[in-house]
């Protein structure tokens, strides 16, 4: 199955199957940002992890509605700390209704994404994932407190960069894989091999999307390019470019960290130091790196060619699907 099919397949379901929960005002926030276009990348790969060693079944299409129902509980949560106006090209939640309104609309969404996992009625399944469902929660949590931190540190290391968007992001999809495996009983080293490969796609995707953050389209990204570098994230890009900056770039960036709003010039001088420095093409570089990381872990797994060359293709819409 090809993965839009897989995103119409998933959304069909969503539709039908999304919980609501009262009063209205409580649940319209939530429906707002689950009906923005988005990707469903989670889901999808759960269904083709699973497709590969079983048929899909209700158990893990509810798997699949939780996660992505955990995904966007964090996403309303995320743009409120970050101060983000914008997501998929459109007002996020608290800019739409309030702080408040998507605080508790969003934590209504992490509770309601539990109650769906205990509809999977066979008690081996739901004990395996509910394991690896919570050790994921709270790794995001670690990995959204660290962004946080590094806003405010002068130095961030590129091994704890790495640390932090495993935790933030990768966690999530590599979960995704694993539960999917888990549902159709998949051998034990195929369930772990598939959790890896999430873990090495979520790496590529997120650096890419460090890179899109600078060097996108607005219209293509859906937010404003520079959000990251008005909020003094420390990016790979940044990270890199401090530490390979002749000394007068080095000065600037530091300058500019002192300002914390958004500023053209500032995103404009600081995008140019990117490049000078080579950060933009050694992040490029470190990109695929993960990404053929992925591609090993896909050739390990004990499925067909032809089910291996799905998983591929699902990798390149993951990393590369805003190039």
């Amino acid at each position: 199955m090809k993965f839009n099919q897989y995103k119409e397949l998933f959304e069909e379901f969503m539709t039908r199957k999304l919980p609501k929960v009262f009063p209205q005002n409580l649940y319209e926030p939530y429906h707002y940002i689950l009906q923005l276009d988005a990707k469903r990348i989670r889901p999808a790969m759960m269904m083709a992890s699973h497709e590969c060693f079983a048929p899909l079944n209700d158990d893990v299409m509810t798997a699949a509605l939780a996660i992505e129902l955990f995904h966007n509980f964090s996403l309303m949560h995320d743009d409120i700390m970050d101060k983000s106006e914008t997501r998929r090209g459109f007002p996020t939640v608290h800019i739409k209704y309030s702080e408040n309104s998507a605080i508790l609309s969003g934590d209504a969404l992490l509770i309601l994404s539990y109650q769906l996992l205990e509809k999977i009625e066979n008690p081996i399944h739901f004990k395996e994932i509910y394991k690896v469902y919570n050790k994921t929660a709270i790794e995001i949590c670690i990995g959204q407190q660290l962004d946080m931190n590094f806003e405010s540190e002068l130095t961030v290391t590129e091994p704890e960069y790495l640390m932090m968007i495993e935790h933030k992001t990768a966690v999530l999809l590599a979960c995704s894989m694993q539960i999917g495996a888990i549902l159709a009983d998949a051998p034990e080293q195929d369930k772990k091999a598939m959790y890896e490969f999430g873990i090495n796609v979520g790496m590529a995707f997120q650096i890419q999307d460090d890179l899109l953050d600078t060097f996108g389209e607005s219209a293509k990204v859906g937010k404003v390019i520079g959000g990251d570098i008005c909020n003094n994230k420390k990016t790979l890009l940044y990270i890199r470019a401090l530490a390979n900056a002749h000394a007068t770039h080095k000065e600037l960036l530091q300058q500019w960290s002192q300002i914390n709003t958004f500023n053209k010039d500032k995103v404009q001088e600081v995008t140019r130091i990117f490049v000078d420095s080579g950060s933009k093409t050694y992040c490029i570089a470190k990109r695929d790196e993960y990404y053929q990381k992925a591609v090993s872990n896909i050739e390990s797994l004990s499925i067909s060619d032809d089910l291996k060359k799905g998983l591929k293709e699902f990798a390149n819409l993951a990393v590369d699907r805003l190039k």
